[in-house]
């Protein structure tokens, strides 16, 4: 891990500082993921240079952050952040600080940060700097704020909701001390722009235990100062881990008393992710009701029919059809037409056969020809369906 690209770059870059005479360390995620022997998406530099100093020592570098010292370094490897040891004043809004001070120290610059994990720094040399018991608490599966809890979480309020997506995410528990102050400051979560509580929840969703975060979100009493409802807690046990947020924000709503995606526009999800959420709540209802015909079998896509079927297994619905995913794959699969241009004929067939002017009947014939295609009624064949279409006299 230590040998990916990302942490070559970060490593040249330390080396380039030291050797103009600044020192400089990697910080933050990078430290903690690589003693837990994972891969870190971002690699961050610290230094003890201002940003000025900084894009002296390298040639290519983008402003953007420099307001608050950071400064990227567009290294040949991968470009890597570097940002100047800081400490910050008062947090009025408990979102951002009101003002942000460059300081010398790495002790000053470490002790700021959220929790004891995040708060560890690597050396040119690979040598751990664990100031604050960071280490310790990640052998121990802990989540702890550094210093004192109300403090941090005073200081920016997402920083409640980001130890319950780290106990998501590492499957830790929330240090006693530290889940108390979450309680005690629960209210001021109404401070942060809902796009941001919107991120965290988008990686609960992609979680390994996404049922710890729900759990710690209603105790902790955040879920009063939330949207949503959070009752339905020991649905999420049965929720597996994926890769796409949105369908954990499917599950979400299905849990909801509406079973409707109004709690997306609460949290300011986009029309895409409401629009893929909303397939899977309607595929989800035509399943447990009638089950699906060949028509919505071709409408929905696969992920969307899949989805469905294992939420309502999940919420113990028993879907009317069909057994298995397997058997949902197949019967897809096995369709006459995948889509709408595999159609033999267009709406231009349809006016020239029938001389009418377009209008409302176009669609419903095109509908009418589709639907008897995909039940096996009529080949998709234009001469079949030209003698069937002037027959039917549907226009």
């Amino acid at each position: 891990m230590i040998e990916q690209k990302a942490w070559k770059a970060a490593f040249e870059v330390i080396a380039s500082l030291e050797e103009n005479g600044y020192e400089a360390f990697i910080v933050g995620g990078a430290v903690r993921d690589s003693l837990r022997g994972h891969t870190a998406n971002d690699v961050d530099v610290a230094t003890n240079a201002v940003p000025e100093e900084v894009k002296t020592v390298f040639s290519r570098t983008a402003d953007v952050g420099i307001s608050h010292g950071t400064v990227l370094v567009i290294h040949p490897l991968s470009p890597v952040e570097v940002t100047t040891y800081r400490t910050e004043g008062t947090y009025q809004d408990h979102r951002r600080p009101d003002e942000v001070y460059f300081v010398s120290s790495l002790a000053e610059d470490l002790k700021r940060r959220d929790f004891t994990i995040n708060a560890m720094a690597m050396s040119g040399k690979q040598e751990i700097i664990d100031l604050f018991g960071g280490k310790e608490d990640l052998q121990n599966g802990v989540i702890r704020a550094v210093g004192q809890p109300l403090e941090r979480f005073k200081e920016d309020a997402l920083r409640m909701l980001r130890a319950i997506r780290f106990s998501a995410q590492l499957g830790f528990r929330i240090e006693e001390s530290t889940f108390k102050a979450i309680s005690k400051q629960a209210q001021d979560i109404h401070f942060i722009a809902k796009e941001r509580i919107k991120a965290e929840f988008d990686k609960i969703f992609v979680s390994e235990h996404p049922i710890k975060a729900m759990q710690n979100i209603q105790q902790s009493g955040l879920a009063e100062f939330l949207p949503g409802d959070y009752d339905q807690i020991d649905r999420w046990k049965k929720f597996k881990a994926c890769t796409d947020a949105w369908k954990g924000w499917a599950y979400f709503c299905l849990l909801q008393p509406n079973q409707d995606i109004e709690i997306m526009r609460a949290f300011k999800c986009s029309n895409n992710e409401k629009k893929q959420v909303q397939d899977i709540i309607d595929a989800h209802q035509l399943l447990i009701s009638n089950g699906w015909t060949k028509k919505q079998y071709f409408e929905f896509d696969l992920v969307v029919l899949k989805t469905a079927h294992e939420f309502a297994n999940n919420l113990g619905k028993n879907p009317v059809q069909p057994e298995s995913m397997e058997n949902i794959e197949q019967i897809k699969m096995n369709l006459a037409i995948q889509k709408k241009t595999d159609l033999a004929v267009s709406g231009h067939d349809l006016i020239k056969w029938s001389g009418q002017k377009s209008g409302p009947w176009l669609k419903e014939s095109l509908e009418k020809i589709l639907t008897e295609i995909l039940e096996n009624r009529l080949l998709n064949d234009q001469q079949q369906i030209k003698e069937w279409f002037l027959s039917e006299r549907t226009y």
